[in-house]
C-alpha cells in the first residue's frame, strides 16, 4: 500500500471514534486476483493480509471493527450475493464498468459481492472512499430498497497527487508516483528530493525574487492534505516559500521529516497489528457476531 491508500481508511477511522460506529473492511482478494492475469490467488491472499496489517495500525476499535477476506467470508455473504446478481444485468455491468467481450465471467459477477456489505446492518451505511469506487454505489442505490435497505451514501476524499505532478494519480506500479508504507528513511528521502514535482523557480535568484507556487508543488500539497495539521504553521510555510524565502529544497525536507515521523509509528504499530489481526476478523465483538451471521 502506498500512503494515497490509507487516506479513506484514516477517514473511517475518524468517523468510528467521533461515532461510535462499526466498521466493515472488506479485503477484495477475489477482484485482485481476477483484475490481472499474472498473479496466482496465493499471491492474492497474501497481499490481504499484509494490508489488512496496514490498515490495522491505523487504530481502529477491535470490537467495533470487522477485517474479512472475501475468499474466507464468501459462505457468509453468497446467499445475498446471488440474490443481488439476480438484480442486476449485464448490460447495466457493461455500461458502468467497461466490461468487454473479453472480460472475464468472475469481474462480470464480482460486483454482486462488493455490494453485500451495504446490507450488513439495517441502517443507512456511509461508505469514505476514492471516487473510482463508486460505481459500485450507483448500483447499489438502485437496487437496495427493493431489498428493504437504505440507498448507500459515499464520501470521497480528494486523490492525494502523484510526487511527479499535481495532475493525476499515485500508482502501485509506478515506484516514482508514491511513497510506500514499507518506503525506509532513505528511500522516503531519494524519492522526495528526485521526483517531488517543485513550484520553484529555475534559479535561486529567480526564486528569491519571484518566489514558489505552492498550488502546484507537490511537497507542500502533501503536507496540506495529510502532513502538517497545524493550521498556523502551514500558512507560515505557504507565505515563506511564495515570498520566496523559503526554497524548494527546504521544503522538501520539511515534507521528509513529516513522512518518516509518521511511517516509524506506522511501522511500530504495524509489527503490533500482527497480535492483533485474529481479534479484527475471528474474537472481537463485531467479529464474533458476523461470523455468526448468514447475510441473506
Amino acid at each position: 500500500m502506498h500512503i494515497g491508500h490509507i487516506i479513506p481508511f484514516i477517514m473511517t477511522r475518524w468517523f468510528q471514534e467521533k461515532f461510535g460506529v462499526n466498521a466493515y473492511i472488506e479485503l477484495t482478494d477475489d477482484e485482485k486476483f481476477l483484475n490481472d492475469e499474472k498473479i496466482s490467488l496465493d499471491y492474492s491472499r497474501k497481499w490481504s493480509y499484509e494490508n489488512a496489517l496496514d490498515i490495522i495500525a491505523l487504530g481502529f476499535d477491535p470490537d467495533r471493527t470487522f477485517i474479512f477476506q472475501d475468499t474466507e467470508y464468501i459462505r457468509n455473504i453468497y446467499p445475498m450475493a446471488i440474490k443481488v446478481a439476480k438484480r442486476v444485468n449485464f448490460s447495466t455491468v457493461r455500461a458502468v464498468f467497461g466490461f468487454r467481450n473479453e472480460t472475464n465471467i468472475g469481474m462480470i459477477f464480482y460486483p454482486a459481492i462488493q455490494i453485500v456489505p451495504t446490507f450488513f446492518e439495517k441502517k443507512r451505511c456511509l461508505i469514505p472512499a476514492a471516487i473510482d469506487q463508486d460505481p459500485y454505489w450507483r448500483i447499489q442505490r438502485d437496487i437496495a430498497e427493493g431489498f428493504g435497505y437504505f440507498k448507500a451514501a459515499a464520501i470521497h476524499n480528494r486523490f492525494l497527487p502523484p510526487l511527479t505532478g499535481p495532475e493525476g494519480k499515485m500508482s502501485a506500479s509506478i515506484p516514482e508516483t508514491a511513497i510506500y508504507l514499507h518506503d525506509d528513511e532513505e528511500t522516503v528521502r531519494k524519492k522526495i528530493m528526485k521526483y517531488a514535482f517543485s513550484g520553484g523557480q529555475a534559479t535561486v535568484e529567480l526564486h528569491r525574487k519571484l518566489g514558489g507556487n505552492p498550488d502546484v508543488d507537490v511537497s507542500f500539497q502533501w503536507l496540506w492534505y495529510f502532513f502538517e495539521p497545524d493550521d498556523n504553521r502551514l500558512k507560515s510555510i505557504e507565505d515563506d516559500y511564495r515570498s520566496g524565502r523559503m526554497l524548494t529544497g527546504e521544503l522538501k525536507e520539511i515534507l521528509i521529516e513529516r513522512i518518516n515521523e509518521f511511517l516509524e509509528i506506522h511501522r511500530a504499530e504495524r509489527e503490533n497489528a500482527k497480535k492483533k489481526i485474529k481479534e479484527f476478523k475471528e474474537s472481537g465483538r463485531l467479529a464474533q457476531e458476523m461470523n455468526a451471521k448468514i447475510i441473506e
